[in-house]
């Protein structure tokens, strides 16, 4: 989005012709469209990671249903029915913990064009033409050389020396 920006800068302020601007523009798009790509790839394997954790979660949570029953019929002892319990609890909380951050990071990937493309749209405003550009350029130049003389006008001449002028004349003249 910066580089995009700074491109329009670029042409926008005449510093680059249309057709810089135009083979830039087109490897931005390229690369773009490669992100976009590797975004989707991305989302699929996460999307499959998300169906493996959810079934690890399914497994554990019969794994503490299971000791959970056979607590109450009596089947295992409590020591190891406590140190069972709180594993697979620990496991299960991670493969929660797990799921959320897949979940949330997809989200993420799945708004971000639109994101991206609102802002990038928001924030670049190429001239529909070259020639708005020039005029834009001819406009700014001109105030700028204006005030620039304007400020260096009383730098040219300053009092002191204006002074120093008129006394070396006096003196001359006194002399």
């Amino acid at each position: 989005m910066k580089k995009r920006q700074a491109l329009n800068s670029l042409f926008s302020n005449g510093r680059i012709s249309q057709s810089t601007f135009n083979l830039f523009a087109r490897e931005m798009d390229e690369a773009l469209a490669e992100i976009e790509k590797q975004r989707q790839s991305l989302l699929e394997k996460m999307a499959a990671k998300t169906k493996e954790v959810e079934e690890q979660i399914r497994i554990l949570e019969r794994l503490l249903a299971n000791f959970e029953i056979q607590h109450v019929g009596g089947e295992i002892e409590e020591e190891t029915y406590q140190k069972e319990i709180a594993l697979i609890s620990i496991g299960l909380e991670n493969a929660r913990q797990e799921l959320n951050a897949i979940k949330e990071t997809m989200e993420k990937l799945a708004t971000f064009p639109q994101a991206a493309e609102k802002t990038v749209s928001q924030q670049i405003a190429v001239p529909e033409t070259a020639a708005e550009a020039d005029v834009d350029k001819v406009e700014v130049e001109t105030v700028e050389m204006k005030a620039e003389t304007e400020m260096q006008a009383p730098l040219m001449n300053p009092p002191e020396a204006q002074l120093t002028e008129t006394k070396t004349e006096g003196e001359t003249a006194g002399n």
